[in-house]
Protein backbone atom coordinates (compact mmCIF):
# COMPACT_ATOMS: atom_id res chain seq x y z
CA UNK A 1 0.00 0.00 0.00
CA UNK A 2 1.70 3.52 -0.61
CA UNK A 3 1.84 5.61 2.10
CA UNK A 4 -0.67 8.55 3.09
CA UNK A 5 0.25 11.60 1.56
CA UNK A 6 1.30 14.62 3.68
CA UNK A 7 -1.44 15.81 6.49
CA UNK A 8 -2.36 19.03 5.90
CA UNK A 9 -1.22 21.60 9.10
CA UNK A 10 -3.13 24.57 10.80
CA UNK A 11 -0.55 27.66 10.77
CA UNK A 12 -1.03 30.74 12.39
CA UNK A 13 0.28 33.72 10.35
CA UNK A 14 2.60 35.41 11.92
CA UNK A 15 4.20 38.90 10.99
CA UNK A 16 6.73 38.64 14.18
CA UNK A 17 8.96 36.16 15.27
CA UNK A 18 6.86 33.45 17.15
CA UNK A 19 7.69 33.47 20.65
CA UNK A 20 8.73 31.18 23.30
CA UNK A 21 5.25 30.44 24.75
CA UNK A 22 3.61 29.92 21.05
CA UNK A 23 2.44 26.54 20.74
CA UNK A 24 3.22 24.12 17.70
CA UNK A 25 0.63 23.98 15.26
CA UNK A 26 -1.85 20.88 15.21
CA UNK A 27 -2.78 18.58 12.16
CA UNK A 28 -5.84 19.66 10.93
CA UNK A 29 -8.55 17.13 9.62
CA UNK A 30 -10.76 18.52 6.54
CA UNK A 31 -13.48 20.27 8.03
CA UNK A 32 -15.19 20.89 11.59
CA UNK A 33 -18.07 18.29 10.75
CA UNK A 34 -14.28 15.85 10.79
CA UNK A 35 -13.34 17.47 14.04
CA UNK A 36 -16.53 17.11 15.68
CA UNK A 37 -16.73 13.51 14.62
CA UNK A 38 -13.31 12.60 16.01
CA UNK A 39 -14.54 14.40 19.33
CA UNK A 40 -17.63 12.93 19.58
CA UNK A 41 -15.78 9.22 19.20
CA UNK A 42 -13.52 9.83 21.87
CA UNK A 43 -16.31 10.78 24.12
CA UNK A 44 -18.49 7.89 23.53
CA UNK A 45 -15.25 5.77 23.84
CA UNK A 46 -13.91 7.52 27.17
CA UNK A 47 -17.89 7.40 28.79
CA UNK A 48 -18.95 4.12 28.22
CA UNK A 49 -20.36 1.93 30.71
CA UNK A 50 -17.66 -0.04 32.45
CA UNK A 51 -19.78 -3.14 31.55
CA UNK A 52 -18.32 -6.23 32.45
CA UNK A 53 -18.64 -8.74 28.54
CA UNK A 54 -20.20 -11.83 28.80
CA UNK A 55 -17.70 -13.15 26.22
CA UNK A 56 -16.07 -16.61 26.10
CA UNK A 57 -12.66 -16.44 24.29
CA UNK A 58 -12.09 -19.09 22.26
CA UNK A 59 -7.88 -18.79 21.02
CA UNK A 60 -5.59 -20.98 19.16
CA UNK A 61 -2.35 -21.50 21.70
CA UNK A 62 -1.10 -20.90 18.43
CA UNK A 63 -1.64 -17.22 18.19
CA UNK A 64 1.20 -15.01 19.62
CA UNK A 65 0.12 -13.14 22.92
CA UNK A 66 0.15 -9.72 21.97
CA UNK A 67 -2.77 -10.45 19.29
CA UNK A 68 -5.03 -12.19 21.51
CA UNK A 69 -3.96 -9.69 24.00
CA UNK A 70 -5.14 -6.76 21.77
CA UNK A 71 -8.51 -8.73 20.68
CA UNK A 72 -9.40 -9.44 24.66
CA UNK A 73 -8.49 -5.51 25.16
CA UNK A 74 -10.39 -4.30 21.93
CA UNK A 75 -13.68 -6.69 22.83
CA UNK A 76 -13.98 -5.49 26.42
CA UNK A 77 -13.83 -1.89 25.11
CA UNK A 78 -16.47 -2.70 22.35
CA UNK A 79 -18.65 -4.42 24.19
CA UNK A 80 -18.56 -1.29 27.06
CA UNK A 81 -18.99 1.61 24.02
CA UNK A 82 -22.26 0.08 22.40
CA UNK A 83 -23.80 -1.21 25.40
CA UNK A 84 -26.66 1.61 24.38
CA UNK A 85 -27.67 -0.69 21.46
CA UNK A 86 -26.55 -3.99 22.81
CA UNK A 87 -26.57 -5.53 26.86
CA UNK A 88 -23.13 -6.25 27.94
CA UNK A 89 -24.57 -9.56 29.79
CA UNK A 90 -25.52 -10.89 25.85
CA UNK A 91 -23.53 -14.02 25.49
CA UNK A 92 -20.44 -14.11 22.87
CA UNK A 93 -18.07 -16.37 21.69
CA UNK A 94 -15.22 -14.70 19.89
CA UNK A 95 -12.95 -17.70 17.88
CA UNK A 96 -9.57 -16.09 17.06
CA UNK A 97 -6.54 -18.04 15.31
CA UNK A 98 -3.22 -17.01 13.21
CA UNK A 99 -3.83 -17.41 9.65
CA UNK A 100 -1.46 -20.22 9.40
CA UNK A 101 -4.02 -21.87 11.14
CA UNK A 102 -7.37 -21.22 10.11
CA UNK A 103 -8.53 -24.06 10.42
CA UNK A 104 -8.67 -23.47 14.32
CA UNK A 105 -11.50 -21.22 13.12
CA UNK A 106 -12.92 -23.17 11.09
CA UNK A 107 -13.86 -26.15 12.76
CA UNK A 108 -15.40 -24.29 15.36
CA UNK A 109 -17.49 -22.16 13.16
CA UNK A 110 -18.52 -25.63 11.28
CA UNK A 111 -19.47 -26.99 14.61
CA UNK A 112 -20.95 -24.17 16.30
CA UNK A 113 -22.93 -21.95 13.82
CA UNK A 114 -26.45 -22.62 12.70
CA UNK A 115 -26.72 -23.94 9.33
CA UNK A 116 -28.30 -20.77 7.46
CA UNK A 117 -25.63 -18.87 8.28
CA UNK A 118 -22.77 -21.23 6.59
CA UNK A 119 -25.04 -20.83 3.59
CA UNK A 120 -23.23 -19.80 0.12
CA UNK A 121 -19.98 -21.72 1.26
CA UNK A 122 -18.30 -18.44 2.63
CA UNK A 123 -16.69 -20.11 5.09
CA UNK A 124 -15.29 -22.71 2.64
CA UNK A 125 -13.77 -19.86 0.45
CA UNK A 126 -12.30 -17.97 3.26
CA UNK A 127 -10.24 -21.10 4.70
CA UNK A 128 -8.97 -21.78 0.87
CA UNK A 129 -7.54 -18.25 1.01
CA UNK A 130 -5.81 -18.79 4.19
CA UNK A 131 -3.99 -21.51 2.86
CA UNK A 132 -3.07 -19.61 0.10
CA UNK A 133 -2.29 -16.52 1.35
CA UNK A 134 -1.20 -17.44 5.16
CA UNK A 135 1.58 -14.75 5.40
CA UNK A 136 -0.37 -11.76 4.39
CA UNK A 137 -4.63 -12.66 4.50
CA UNK A 138 -6.22 -11.43 7.87
CA UNK A 139 -9.33 -10.01 8.93
CA UNK A 140 -12.45 -11.21 10.67
CA UNK A 141 -16.53 -11.87 10.90
CA UNK A 142 -19.86 -11.35 12.48
CA UNK A 143 -21.45 -14.25 10.61
CA UNK A 144 -24.27 -14.28 12.54
CA UNK A 145 -25.22 -16.75 15.67
CA UNK A 146 -24.34 -20.06 17.20
CA UNK A 147 -26.35 -22.85 17.64
CA UNK A 148 -27.04 -21.79 21.31
CA UNK A 149 -28.02 -18.42 20.54
CA UNK A 150 -24.92 -16.46 21.34
CA UNK A 151 -23.23 -13.88 19.07
CA UNK A 152 -20.40 -14.96 16.58
CA UNK A 153 -17.09 -13.12 16.22
CA UNK A 154 -14.25 -14.33 14.80
CA UNK A 155 -10.62 -12.82 14.18
CA UNK A 156 -7.49 -13.67 12.35
CA UNK A 157 -4.40 -12.42 11.75
CA UNK A 158 -0.92 -13.73 10.56
CA UNK A 159 1.92 -14.72 13.19
CA UNK A 160 4.60 -11.75 12.22
CA UNK A 161 2.13 -9.16 10.96
CA UNK A 162 2.84 -5.90 12.72
CA UNK A 163 0.18 -4.81 15.70
CA UNK A 164 0.51 -1.78 15.12
CA UNK A 165 -1.09 -1.67 11.23
CA UNK A 166 -3.96 0.33 11.04
CA UNK A 167 -5.92 -2.21 9.17
CA UNK A 168 -5.29 -4.96 11.58
CA UNK A 169 -6.06 -2.28 14.58
CA UNK A 170 -9.32 -1.57 13.03
CA UNK A 171 -10.61 -5.44 12.50
CA UNK A 172 -12.07 -6.09 15.76
CA UNK A 173 -13.95 -2.99 16.58
CA UNK A 174 -15.29 -3.19 13.06
CA UNK A 175 -17.01 -6.72 13.64
CA UNK A 176 -18.55 -5.87 16.84
CA UNK A 177 -20.46 -3.10 15.54
CA UNK A 178 -21.68 -6.14 13.04
CA UNK A 179 -22.26 -7.75 16.32
CA UNK A 180 -24.19 -4.41 17.33
CA UNK A 181 -25.99 -4.18 14.31
CA UNK A 182 -27.39 -7.86 14.52
CA UNK A 183 -28.52 -7.67 17.91
CA UNK A 184 -30.54 -4.48 17.31
CA UNK A 185 -32.17 -6.21 13.91
CA UNK A 186 -32.73 -9.77 15.89
CA UNK A 187 -30.43 -11.09 13.22
CA UNK A 188 -31.83 -9.27 9.90
CA UNK A 189 -29.39 -7.06 8.36
CA UNK A 190 -32.17 -6.40 5.45
CA UNK A 191 -33.24 -3.02 7.05
CA UNK A 192 -29.69 -1.18 6.36
CA UNK A 193 -28.09 -0.22 2.88
CA UNK A 194 -25.08 -1.25 1.68
CA UNK A 195 -23.28 1.79 2.80
CA UNK A 196 -24.95 1.29 6.31
CA UNK A 197 -24.07 -1.25 7.22
CA UNK A 198 -20.61 -1.51 6.23
CA UNK A 199 -19.90 2.29 6.62
CA UNK A 200 -20.98 2.61 10.12
CA UNK A 201 -18.53 -0.21 10.70
CA UNK A 202 -15.95 1.05 8.67
CA UNK A 203 -15.85 4.39 10.86
CA UNK A 204 -16.17 3.19 13.93
CA UNK A 205 -13.13 0.16 13.28
CA UNK A 206 -10.60 3.19 11.97
CA UNK A 207 -11.66 5.68 14.54
CA UNK A 208 -10.89 3.08 17.26
CA UNK A 209 -7.71 2.60 15.11
CA UNK A 210 -6.67 5.68 15.32
CA UNK A 211 -8.18 6.46 18.97
CA UNK A 212 -4.23 7.34 20.38
CA UNK A 213 -4.21 11.14 19.75
CA UNK A 214 -5.01 13.70 16.75
CA UNK A 215 -1.49 12.01 14.23
CA UNK A 216 -2.47 8.88 14.58
CA UNK A 217 -6.27 9.32 14.32
CA UNK A 218 -4.88 11.24 10.71
CA UNK A 219 -2.54 8.08 9.71
CA UNK A 220 -5.31 5.83 10.21
CA UNK A 221 -8.59 7.60 8.65
CA UNK A 222 -5.74 8.26 6.11
CA UNK A 223 -4.93 4.39 5.31
CA UNK A 224 -8.81 3.96 4.97
CA UNK A 225 -8.80 6.43 2.16
CA UNK A 226 -5.83 5.00 0.51
CA UNK A 227 -7.73 1.72 -0.16
CA UNK A 228 -10.63 3.83 -1.74
CA UNK A 229 -8.52 5.36 -4.08
CA UNK A 230 -6.27 1.88 -4.83
CA UNK A 231 -9.46 0.37 -5.73
CA UNK A 232 -10.38 3.48 -8.68
CA UNK A 233 -13.75 2.18 -8.44
CA UNK A 234 -14.23 5.74 -10.47
CA UNK A 235 -12.75 8.04 -12.80
CA UNK A 236 -10.59 10.80 -11.96
CA UNK A 237 -13.66 13.40 -13.51
CA UNK A 238 -16.02 11.41 -10.72
CA UNK A 239 -13.46 10.80 -7.70
CA UNK A 240 -14.09 14.77 -7.00
CA UNK A 241 -17.47 15.39 -8.42
CA UNK A 242 -20.38 15.56 -5.90
CA UNK A 243 -22.89 14.99 -8.29
CA UNK A 244 -21.51 11.63 -9.07
CA UNK A 245 -21.45 10.58 -5.42
CA UNK A 246 -25.06 12.07 -5.05
CA UNK A 247 -25.85 9.82 -7.48
CA UNK A 248 -23.88 7.18 -6.44
CA UNK A 249 -25.99 7.31 -2.61
CA UNK A 250 -29.51 7.43 -4.87
CA UNK A 251 -28.11 4.03 -6.96
CA UNK A 252 -27.45 2.09 -3.60
CA UNK A 253 -30.72 2.22 -2.75
CA UNK A 254 -31.62 -0.39 -4.93
CA UNK A 255 -29.00 -2.29 -4.29
CA UNK A 256 -29.32 -6.09 -3.23
CA UNK A 257 -27.39 -6.08 0.37
CA UNK A 258 -27.42 -10.11 0.00
CA UNK A 259 -24.48 -9.91 -2.68
CA UNK A 260 -23.70 -6.18 -3.35
CA UNK A 261 -22.11 -5.00 -0.64
CA UNK A 262 -18.28 -6.01 -1.10
CA UNK A 263 -17.09 -3.31 -3.12
CA UNK A 264 -14.72 -1.04 -1.52
CA UNK A 265 -16.94 1.99 -1.93
CA UNK A 266 -19.45 0.72 0.23
CA UNK A 267 -17.09 0.45 3.04
CA UNK A 268 -15.52 3.83 2.30
CA UNK A 269 -17.60 6.25 1.34
CA UNK A 270 -20.12 5.07 3.97
CA UNK A 271 -18.24 5.59 6.49
CA UNK A 272 -17.46 9.54 5.56
CA UNK A 273 -21.16 9.44 5.46
CA UNK A 274 -21.27 8.09 8.73
CA UNK A 275 -18.80 10.67 9.34
CA UNK A 276 -20.68 13.60 8.59
CA UNK A 277 -23.98 11.73 10.80
CA UNK A 278 -21.71 11.70 13.70
CA UNK A 279 -20.04 15.05 13.14
CA UNK A 280 -23.76 16.66 12.49
CA UNK A 281 -25.88 15.04 14.86
CA UNK A 282 -23.96 13.20 17.59
CA UNK A 283 -24.19 9.56 18.79
CA UNK A 284 -27.69 9.95 20.36
CA UNK A 285 -29.73 10.62 17.19
CA UNK A 286 -27.52 7.72 14.94
CA UNK A 287 -27.69 5.35 17.61
CA UNK A 288 -31.95 6.25 17.21
CA UNK A 289 -31.50 6.10 13.55
CA UNK A 290 -30.38 2.32 14.00
CA UNK A 291 -33.32 1.86 16.26
CA UNK A 292 -35.35 3.35 14.27
CA UNK A 293 -34.35 0.58 11.08
CA UNK A 294 -36.24 -1.90 13.16
CA UNK A 295 -39.33 -0.40 11.61
CA UNK A 296 -37.93 -1.24 7.99
CA UNK A 297 -36.99 -4.82 8.75
CA UNK A 298 -40.33 -6.37 7.51
CA UNK A 299 -41.16 -4.09 4.69
CA UNK A 300 -37.07 -4.73 3.58
CA UNK A 301 -38.26 -8.25 3.10
CA UNK A 302 -34.69 -10.39 2.65
CA UNK A 303 -33.05 -6.99 1.22
CA UNK A 304 -33.12 -8.18 -2.41
CA UNK A 305 -34.65 -5.24 -5.05
CA UNK A 306 -37.52 -7.26 -5.11
CA UNK A 307 -39.03 -5.27 -2.01
CA UNK A 308 -37.65 -1.91 -2.82
CA UNK A 309 -41.58 -0.42 -3.12
CA UNK A 310 -41.91 -0.71 0.00
CA UNK A 311 -37.64 -0.90 1.78
CA UNK A 312 -36.72 2.70 0.19
CA UNK A 313 -39.69 4.57 1.75
CA UNK A 314 -39.21 2.54 5.17
CA UNK A 315 -35.81 3.00 5.35
CA UNK A 316 -36.41 6.47 4.62
CA UNK A 317 -38.52 7.37 6.89
CA UNK A 318 -36.52 5.99 9.61
CA UNK A 319 -33.57 8.34 8.84
CA UNK A 320 -35.97 11.30 8.35
CA UNK A 321 -37.62 10.82 11.80
CA UNK A 322 -34.22 10.48 13.51
CA UNK A 323 -32.24 13.55 11.95
CA UNK A 324 -34.77 15.50 10.38
CA UNK A 325 -33.88 15.59 6.89
CA UNK A 326 -34.78 12.86 3.78
CA UNK A 327 -32.16 10.15 2.80
CA UNK A 328 -32.43 12.22 -0.78
CA UNK A 329 -32.28 15.65 1.10
CA UNK A 330 -28.39 14.58 2.88
CA UNK A 331 -27.26 12.98 -0.10
CA UNK A 332 -25.96 16.44 -1.38
CA UNK A 333 -24.47 17.00 1.46
CA UNK A 334 -22.72 13.38 2.00
CA UNK A 335 -21.56 14.30 -1.48
CA UNK A 336 -19.96 17.77 -0.76
CA UNK A 337 -18.27 16.04 2.57
CA UNK A 338 -16.63 13.26 0.45
CA UNK A 339 -15.01 15.24 -2.00
CA UNK A 340 -13.90 17.52 0.86
CA UNK A 341 -12.64 14.77 2.96
CA UNK A 342 -11.04 13.38 -0.82
CA UNK A 343 -9.41 16.66 -1.62
CA UNK A 344 -8.09 16.76 1.77
CA UNK A 345 -6.34 13.74 1.56
CA UNK A 346 -4.26 14.33 -2.06
CA UNK A 347 -3.44 17.69 -0.40
CA UNK A 348 0.39 17.81 -0.59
Amino acid sequence: MRKALAVLLVVTACATTPTANAKPSEPALSSATSERARNNFNAFLVHAPKSKPNVSFFIDPLLKQVYSNQIKIDITSNVSMWSDLRNAEKPMNVYAAPTQHFDFIYQYMKQDLAPQHLESGWLDKKAERARNEGSGFFGGGAPGDAKNGSAVLMVYVPNGKSPTDDHWKAITSHEYVHIAQRSVFNGSMAAMQCWVREGQANFIGWSYAGRVNKSTYIRAWKAQLQDLENEREYSDAQRLSKKYWENWFITSEMQDIRTDCEPTQHYVAGAMAFQYLYGTYGYEKVNTYMRNLIAAIEPCGDGSPKYSATCVPARNAAFTQAFGISQRDVYPKFASHIVGELKWFTTK
